[in-house]
């Protein structure tokens, strides 16, 4: 009884699609697209590439002039291109952790990258060298995604799915917290097999490519054995994470080609193998028959890494910065015959949105008091203007090589960022809408909005029970202060003046 009713609630969703779409079919035909009735279907499958430290325009069709990436082009071309998609911090751990338990960072305190192996998963002070007059220390955070978190691929796995695991994990070391205990089936982590092909040598693959050769094969294999069921992928890339390897035959055809911005060609190089990794998949899901049944989602952990990787120009800062290019990723969905291809949205999203999203893809119930910061994207899949505004709220009480603690809030296309390091001020306020590079602070000019801003995530760390920075006892306010507002800001606009310079000169070329 219980099955059959979740059929009946699979097949109104299908409707409602079809109406949103302009077009009235019945579910089951329009599964197949055959002019007779097919049995009655089963959930779609999911496959997640995510991809680690990919920035916001690193792909073609977002906007890049020197990277190839035919293939991720075309499961974006093919679906749905949300232009303003965030992940829920700007490092890894908290971003993935968030995307597998719906829940923002700050409720699970897994807010910093994990660094150590902890068996228990209790809260931990950060233990790296005080380095500099820091005005406070780190908060307390986690070095783990807890198990009472019921993430994704537990609802998915309960709802009959199999469910896999390939790649990187970073949602906590020890064996006590790996995929395999939160819901992964199939895991394989890769991590000493890993470190043998990446350090192996032929003359012909660099180790970053033999890494995702690996994670590809694995995920070809799995999507084979399950075929004939629902199925749930997350293949999590270590590329392109640094240090970067790439084909050397690769890395001269970039060395060859005209750079803008972007002009790493090893990055280049080795993203191209990445997109070859999302072809074979794609083409597995043809040749098995099963791509319609298929929805496929690519994203990125958190925003790409400037200078030393990536350009994320026109917007500002990178990967650790609390800018709009830190959490700013690009994030594509195709599912054929339900999403219209070519579609593209500027609505704001953000990574936890995908667990109620999925979980409505399947038929599944949804899970309110999990996914409690995630909405699902469907009324925006099936009717773009049905969304409604909501605000965004970002934590990291940590240091990283950009930024001292914050806390940010996106609302109605104002950002306000909150710096405990407040010694050059204690607040910036952005109108993204008008100034979407983050080059004009208007805290000064708007304090009403900035009081407005400050109280809803004030609130909304309350409701979190957010672990907050705590004052240093030696800090010396005599003393210039260690990363606040001033050093993250004067970072960031260098950065962007060296990838506008980049820009200049190509387009100068172009036209010579």
């Amino acid at each position: 009884m219980e099955k059959e009713t979740q059929v009946h609630n699979r097949r109104d969703f299908l409707k409602t699609l079809a109406f949103g779409s302009g077009v009235l079919i019945c579910p089951d035909l329009w599964i197949r697209g055959r002019g007779q009735a097919s049995p009655p279907e089963r959930p779609p499958n999911f496959v997640l590439v995510l991809v680690d430290d990919l920035g916001w325009k690193d792909t073609r069709v977002t906007g890049s002039l020197y990277y190839q990436t035919p293939n991720i082009d075309a499961i974006a071309e093919a679906g749905m291109i949300f232009d303003q998609a965030y992940s829920a911090g700007p490092v890894c751990s908290p971003s993935r952790g968030a995307l597998l338990s719906g829940k923002n960072p700050a409720r699970t305190d897994l807010t910093t990258v994990v660094r150590l192996n902890d068996p228990y998963g209790g809260l931990h002070e950060i233990t790296s060298p005080r380095r500099g007059n820091r005005q406070n220390l780190e908060g307390y955070n986690r070095q783990v995604l807890p198990l009472e978190e019921v993430t994704i691929a537990e609802a998915l796995a309960e709802g009959g799915y199999a469910t896999a695991h390939y790649g990187k994990w970073h949602c906590g070391s020890h064996e006590n917290f790996h995929p395999d205990k939160h819901g992964f089936q199939d895991t394989e982590s890769f991590s000493d097999r890993l470190r043998e092909i990446k350090s192996s040598k032929d003359g012909k693959s660099s180790g970053d490519v033999k890494v995702i050769g690996a994670l590809t094969a694995a995920s070809v294999d799995f999507i084979k054995k399950h075929r004939d069921q629902p199925f749930f992928l997350y293949l999590s890339h270590y590329a392109m994470h640094r240090p970067l390897m790439a084909h050397p035959e690769r890395i001269e055809k970039y060395k060859s080609l005209p750079s803008s911005d972007q002009n790493n060609p090893v990055f280049a190089a080795l993203l191209e193998s990445l997109d070859d990794s999302v072809g074979v998949i794609d083409k597995t899901l043809e040749r098995l028959g099963i791509k319609e049944d298929t929805v496929f989602i690519f994203a990125s952990d958190n925003g790409g890494l400037t200078l030393g990787a990536t350009s994320n120009y026109p917007l500002l800062g990178g990967k650790s910065f609390p800018y709009e290019a830190g959490m700013r990723v690009p994030l594509f969905i195709r599912w054929p015959g339900r999403i219209t291809a070519g579609r593209r949205t500027s609505t704001r999203v953000i990574h936890m949105d995908l667990y109620p999203t999925l979980l409505e893809m399947a038929g599944l119930p949804l899970r309110p008091q999990q996914h409690l910061d995630g909405q699902s994207l469907m009324p925006l899949l099936a009717e773009p203007e049905d969304f409604p505004e909501r605000p965004l709220y970002f934590h990291s009480p940590h240091y990283t090589h950009a930024t001292g603690p914050y806390s940010s809030v996106i609302s109605e296309n104002w950002k306000l960022i909150r710096w405990y390091n407040d010694t050059s001020g204690a607040y910036s306020l952005f109108n993204l809408e008008k100034d979407p590079g983050e080059l004009n602070d208007l805290s000064e000019r708007f304090p009403d909005r900035v009081k407005q801003l400050s109280r809803r995530l004030e609130q909304f760390l309350e409701e979190t029970d957010a672990q907050q920075p705590r004052p240093n006892p030696e800090y010396d306010p005599s003393q210039p202060p260690h990363q606040d507002k001033r050093f993250t800001r004067e970072l960031a606009i260098k950065e962007r003046r060296e990838f506008k310079r980049r820009l200049l000169e190509y387009e100068k070329k172009l036209h010579l």
